[in-house]
């Protein structure tokens, strides 16, 4: 190929290659996003909901005196809780499971409707040009709300701009 020749990409290869590529991205994104939100959350509410009762255990076992033990393991779980919820927090784990999910359903649809001439996609002349503009178009959204979610988990908070001043 020379310089000026066009690079063309057919409806099969964009399909497979791109298409289909990014649905499987971002399944297997949106998956891992929601098992870190479900299992964060999980180990949030059970250590936050045993704390009160190891604080409420005894601080003996008969002449067993186990008072440092039930503060190590009520301080552990509190600080569990509190770096867990930070986490979850910092990392957005279901603001990006759903952003994921939203846009393997949209590129989905897109694709369906594409596939069977549907709805915008029934002029054969134009469907192809609009079905990659729509495709490219909820990728790019979905990198612009991806990157909006990291940055805004990398700002400081009301609380502690507050707290600085």
């Amino acid at each position: 190929m020379t310089e000026n020749t066009p690079i063309q990409m057919g409806v099969e290869d964009y399909l497979t290659s791109r298409v289909d590529e990014q649905l499987k991205y971002y399944s297997a994104a949106a998956t891992r996003a929601k098992k870190m939100h479900t299992r964060a959350h999980a180990l949030i509410i059970g250590f936050g909901a045993a704390v009160p009762v190891v604080v409420n255990l005894p601080s003996a076992i008969g002449a067993t005196d186990i008072s440092l033990a039930v503060k190590l393991v009520a301080t552990l779980m509190s600080l569990a809780v509190a770096i867990l919820t930070g986490l979850v927090n910092f990392r957005k784990f279901g603001e990006l499971w759903l952003t994921f999910r939203a846009t393997e359903e949209l590129l989905k649809q897109e694709k369906f409707l594409f596939i069977t001439r549907a709805a915008d996609y029934q002029d054969e002349a134009q469907a192809f040009s609009l079905f990659v503009q729509r495709v490219e178009q909820a990728i790019s959204s979905e990198h612009s709300k991806f990157r909006s979610l990291i940055e805004e988990s990398r700002r400081p908070t009301k609380a502690a701009d507050q707290s600085d001043g």
